[in-house]
């Protein structure tokens, strides 16, 4: 499936001093990417909405993929793009990747297999199965089968480190996901919030308030370092662990 990038400034409400070269500088910049379609009627950038809005008042210049979730190998190379898009010509403070459900898969495929973690300081996943959805394997190709634990992809994003580089990585979830996002090599896992809906997470204000205290540093996130090889699927199906 073909791909193409549409990619929403939404702004930042401080204008950043501009550097000896006239390069804009000090950018804190974030790149929202979201999963596939969450009901009837509405659109997967629609749940970013309200975060977008408090991020950006918040100072941050704010981008929006346009990735629809169904075919994760063309939307990693989309969101490679809007990085790109993003950061061109600009002296970035910081740059961080937000992402919901399989839109967290593709954005850690842009990480770890195109070059993405040297360009990312913060990598934070919301609701995503980051060794694969079940749920995935009853799709067809090209319309969200990647993320199925047998795939291609999967065994890509799963093989070797999961957190490669410098990134520092988050993970944010409801206490009903059907996986638990956990991820070897060093992640920052927020305890699971109650009755969390998955399909409209980045809408949930206590996830826009947890994405908003990782960004400012100040995250309640609990740090664990597991050893490479010791998580495998169905450790990450439930019952998981409360963190």
């Amino acid at each position: 499936m073909s791909a193409m990038v549409l990619l929403t400034a939404v702004g930042s409400l401080s204008i950043p001093a501009a550097s000896a070269d006239g390069v804009p500088a000090g950018e804190r910049i974030v790149v929202l990417v979201p999963g596939q379609q969450a009901t009837p009627g509405t659109t997967s950038l629609d749940q970013y909405e309200d975060m977008a809005a408090e991020l950006t008042a918040q100072g941050y210049t704010v981008h929006t993929v346009d990735v629809k979730g169904l075919d994760l190998p063309a939307d990693t190379r989309v969101v490679e793009a809007a990085v790109a898009k993003a950061t061109a010509g600009v002296d970035a403070e910081s740059v961080a990747i937000v992402g919901h459900s399989y839109g967290g898969l593709s954005a850690r495929s842009y990480l770890k297999t195109l070059g993405g973690s040297d360009v990312v300081d913060t990598y934070i996943a919301i609701g995503t199965p980051q060794y694969g959805s079940p749920g995935g394997c009853a799709q067809l190709p090209g319309f969200g089968w990647d993320g199925c634990p047998v795939t291609p992809f999967i065994a890509d994003l799963i093989t070797g480190d999961d957190t490669p580089g410098d990134t520092a990585y988050y993970s944010i979830r409801s206490d009903e996901e059907l996986a638990d996002g956990r991820l070897d090599g060093g992640q920052y896992r927020v305890a699971p919030i109650p009755d969390l809906v998955h399909e409209v997470e980045p809408a949930d204000p206590r996830v826009v308030v947890a994405v908003s205290e990782i960004l400012a540093g100040h995250s309640p996130a609990e740090f664990v370092d597991e050893a490479e090889g010791d998580i495998t699927l169905e450790k990450t199906l439930f019952p998981a662990p409360t963190r």
